[in-house]
């Protein structure tokens, strides 16, 4: 007998909670530690429960605590990612809707047209997406296309260096400024989905449920679409908890790329100044993201396929 949904997620909001305590806690240590702050371990216990309490229980982000030893910022950590915050959403939810679903489309053309035109074109696409850093690639689109700067030519809507604009403000340069972002950032992701959809589809296919499907009559579509690629979507959406750390990297570098007001494009001068409460911070960002595209990942995987429940309930 499966285990039932809501425990299923239930456990799993659970490590939520503790990997979002436990991530900046030990990056807090060591920083630290690197520091040389603490001069035992009681006084680092000290720190720590203060960190924490500043963190979570007043919502400072650390209340400044390694501020003594960074570079002069006119704002606390707190208001970089809280003004960056939606921005970072925007980028990371549209780059993973897009790779999830143009991933599964062109996986679906290769696995049931594998001999076509358009199938060896995704092909030699998906290739040279994997092999292309992501901001070789953004900044090659900016140099040969953008409007205003496209060498090759000019392409209308294409997003441009410093484009971005809030959706409350311009809707439409909101969606001109961050389509080819969101796609760059999630281009590995797309490539890494749409051969995983393939492979999975295509034993699918060979299923005999699938089997009994088309003996009933119902149309190649429908087939797919309602029997064949939820089986195999199990197996693409895991994919995204997987990339969350790469999405994340390209997510910082896109931002810098196209000058978008994200809260990762403060990461490089974070470092370079040796800003660790900026640091933290982002490492407190980047767990929250982390953790919740796992969550909803696995909360996925448990409402298509019960035996992703069942094994959980037996560990």
């Amino acid at each position: 007998m499966t285990g039932s949904l809501p425990t299923y997620l239930a456990r799993r909001f659970a490590l939520l909670l503790l990997t979002l305590v436990l991530v900046p806690s030990l990056s807090f240590v060591m920083f630290t530690l690197i520091q040389g702050d603490a001069t035992s371990p009681l006084d680092l216990l000290d720190e720590l429960g203060a960190y924490l309490s500043a963190t979570f229980l007043q919502g400072d982000l650390g209340g400044e605590r390694f501020a003594g030893d960074t570079f002069a910022r006119t704002r606390s950590a707190f208001e970089i990612i809280k003004d960056g915050f939606l921005v970072d959403v925007y980028l990371l939810g549209g780059a993973l809707v897009s790779a999830i679903s143009l991933g599964m489309l062109a996986g679906t053309v290769q696995a049931t047209r594998p001999r076509s035109f358009v199938a060896r074109a995704i092909t030699v696409a998906t290739a040279f997406v994997l092999a292309s850093p992501v901001y070789w690639l953004g900044l090659m689109v900016l140099l040969l296309f953008a409007p205003g700067v496209g060498s090759v030519a000019e392409i209308p809507f294409l997003s441009t260096v410093g484009g971005y604009r809030p959706p409350a403000q311009d809707p439409l340069r909101f969606l001109e400024g961050i389509w080819l972002p969101c796609l760059i950032i999630g281009a590995p992701l797309l490539a890494a989905c749409t051969r995983m959809t393939a492979a999975q589809l295509r034993s699918a296919l060979h299923e005999d449920f699938v089997r009994t499907a088309r003996g009933k009559g119902l149309r190649g579509s429908r087939v797919i679409g309602r029997h064949a690629l939820p089986a195999a979507a199990p197996a693409v959406v895991a994919l995204i908890g997987v990339n969350m750390n790469l999405i994340l990297t390209n997510l910082a570098l896109i931002e810098l790329v196209f000058n978008i007001p994200g809260g990762y494009r403060y990461i490089e001068r974070a470092l370079v100044n040796r800003d660790v409460d900026l640091v933290q911070a982002l490492v407190l960002e980047s767990t929250f993201f982390i953790v919740t595209a796992n969550f909803l990942a696995d909360a996925v995987q448990g409402w298509l396929d019960p035996r992703v429940r069942e094994g959980e309930g037996l560990r």
